[in-house]
């Protein structure tokens, strides 16, 4: 019936020349409305929409019939996560698909769930004091967040000197989240040119607002050995190998009733959660002037979302342990993957007129959490410097990233002309 009902919605609504063609609503399903082709188990894709409005409203129900002996803050809290699980259960049966299928279609419309629901929390927060709004993140969290100030924080350019013990003392967990960060980027952009460029622009990024962060501020070995070279190197390696294990793979799925043993069917269970295929991605950023704007613009966006992870960190001071900085990081990685994969469907596809829903959620989300940086820390960073540090980023992150593309294209030129001769 959902299928129907978007169908005739995408042959109504008025395109660039008026009606959509068939071509533009096959791409335009693509990039925001992906639907199982070939479904084997019809139970799991077949619409629930009245079983799962009686399930969320018995548990309502049940819910809200009980006693409110949780005082004031529990009360709040369970409201909160009422509302939140209402709207993802009209999330898994309203809001559009996506462009993933895998583990399943519902899975991918909670996600865009999810981020609407951290958006409006991002809205309220951006109404309230800076020290309500801290106070609103340990209601959501349910635990305090202790006080961490610029002061307490790790000096890692007080002795640069290059021995085993000043190296030794920069190990820790978080080079190994590091690495895995760039395994993730590699693996959401799957590109090794623009994993390497937004690589070394964010080092420029961190020195460019080591005035303003001093946790930015960090040893010459350190920045280029320690995060260039080995936790940025071994991350985007790690990813791209395994982008071109997917790339190689032969994409033959068996439904699970035709499986015969059981160790199989629990392999084929686990299976579904990895890709359905693997698009290869080709930027081409030289190949018309939306693609080299795009190009620009995602790398903007992709180094404007880590700096702001800095700032909100060091505005409300949160320790760099915190649970905070997890689940923020988590959920931009959740979401981040479909709202790329839009991206670049809009980006290279001439077909697709309009981007994606997650993509448009995505943005939002990015750019009120600047506002929420821009509100809560005008006061609190000295602001001549702060504006001369972001136009500088600005000026070296768009310079870079011209030159980048630039080099990148005439090495590719070169290396055609090369296999031309040969």
């Amino acid at each position: 019936m959902k299928n129907k009902q978007a169908t005739k919605q995408e042959r109504n609504h008025d395109g660039q020349h008026g009606v959509w063609s068939k071509t533009q609503i096959t791409k335009w399903r693509q990039v925001n409305e992906m639907y199982v082709d070939d479904v084997k188990l019809e139970i799991f894709y077949k619409p629930h929409t009245v079983f799962l409005m009686v399930v969320t409203l018995g548990v309502l129900v049940i819910a809200a019939m009980g006693e409110n002996s949780n005082g004031t803050h529990g009360n709040v809290i369970h409201g909160l996560a009422a509302v939140g699980i209402a709207f993802l259960m009209f999330s898994m049966v309203a809001l559009p698909n996506g462009p993933f299928v895998r583990p399943h279609p519902a899975v991918w419309r909670c996600v865009l769930g999810v981020s609407i629901v951290y958006w409006l929390l991002l809205i309220f927060m951006l109404f309230q004091s800076k020290s309500d709004t801290r106070g609103a993140m340990e209601w959501v969290l349910g635990a305090p967040i202790p006080y961490t100030s610029p002061e307490d924080s790790p000096e890692y350019s007080a002795d640069c000197a290059l021995t085993v013990n000043n190296v030794w003392s920069r190990v820790d967990v978080f080079i190994l989240c590091h690495s895995l960060g760039w395994v993730a980027k590699a693996l959401m952009l799957r590109s090794v040119w623009l994993c390497w460029l937004l690589s070394i622009a964010w080092e420029i990024t961190e020195v460019v607002f080591s005035p303003v962060l001093p946790n930015f501020s960090e040893c010459w070995w350190d920045q280029l050995v320690l995060d260039i070279l080995i936790c940025n190197g071994v991350g985007i390696y790690i990813g791209s190998k395994l982008c071109r294990f997917l790339e190689c793979r032969t994409y033959n799925w068996d439904t699970i009733r035709d499986v015969p043993s059981l160790t199989g069917k629990v392999k084929r269970a686990a299976l579904q959660f990895t890709p359905s295929e693997w698009v290869t991605v080709q930027w081409d950023p030289f190949s018309s002037t939306k693609r080299t704007f795009s190009v620009l613009i995602v790398c903007f966006f992709v180094l404007l979302t880590e700096l702001s992870t800095f700032f909100l960190k060091h505005i409300f001071m949160i320790p760099t342990s915190h649970r905070f900085n997890f689940v923020r990081i988590l959920i931009w990685v959740v979401f981040g993957l479909p709202s790329l994969r839009q991206v670049y469907i809009y980006v290279t596809d001439r077909d697709v007129k309009r981007i994606g829903t997650q993509a448009w959620v995505a943005c939002a989300i990015l750019f009120t959490e600047l506002l929420i940086c821009i509100k809560h820390g005008k006061d609190q960073f000295d602001r001549p410097v702060f504006l001369k540090a972001f136009v500088i980023w600005s000026g070296m992150t768009v310079g870079v990233t011209a030159m980048w593309l630039v080099f990148t294209e005439n090495s590719v030129n070169t290396g055609e002309k090369g296999k031309g001769r040969g």
